[in-house]
């Protein structure tokens, strides 16, 4: 079903107007927004129980934390349990992933998220300079792929829990591959 851009960029280039009116007091909008409901219904049917099941949780986590603000001090090289988003475009990283902490700001952190997946490789089976590959020695509890390509800033409710940090060396590495991938 298609929803009626129109509507919804007459709201949008209204803005003044309309951030000021309830959702509920604008019918046509409440109509568009059930067409889009019923858009994600859709799509979600065609899902597995496992990722329908990430869904819900990022979605209630999402719908709990939003209009928190979170003030907690993460340091550089931690190891968090995050979740990502489940309303990603296709190929970005989503819902619950270890991450290391790059940066933080008051409200936000930098963070490269990590996989218990393999890295990609070329032919000859060298790794793609765009991942890096930890281990226990590294701080983590068990193999993990730093995918670098995904680094990101990240709101800090996203954050679930600390999981370690790593070590010195490890951070350096990846700090230093994540400023050449930026060319910074």
């Amino acid at each position: 079903m298609e929803i009626n851009k129109n509507i919804i960029n007459l709201i949008k280039r209204n803005d003044t107007k309309f951030k000021n009116i309830n959702f509920n007091q604008n019918e046509r909008l409440k109509k568009e927004f059930y067409i889009s409901l019923k858009n994600y219904e859709f799509e979600l049917a065609e899902k597995s129980a496992y990722e329908i099941a990430l869904w819900i949780e990022s979605n209630e986590k999402h719908l709990s934390t939003s209009k928190q603000i979170n003030y907690t001090k993460y340091n550089s090289g931690e190891i968090l349990l995050v979740d990502l988003g489940s309303n990603n475009y296709a190929g970005e990283f989503s819902y619950i992933h270890p991450a290391i902490v790059i940066k933080e700001t008051s409200t936000k952190i930098f963070i490269v998220p990590c996989s218990s997946g393999e890295p990609r490789k070329n032919s000859y089976g060298i790794v793609y300079p765009e991942y890096e590959v930890g281990n226990i020695n590294d701080g983590f509890h068990k193999n993990t792929v730093v995918m670098l390509y995904e680094a990101r800033f990240i709101d800090k409710n996203r954050v679930i829990s600390k999981l370690g940090k790593t070590t010195f060396s490890f951070f350096n590495k990846i700090s230093k591959k994540l400023c050449y991938q930026l060319s910074l």
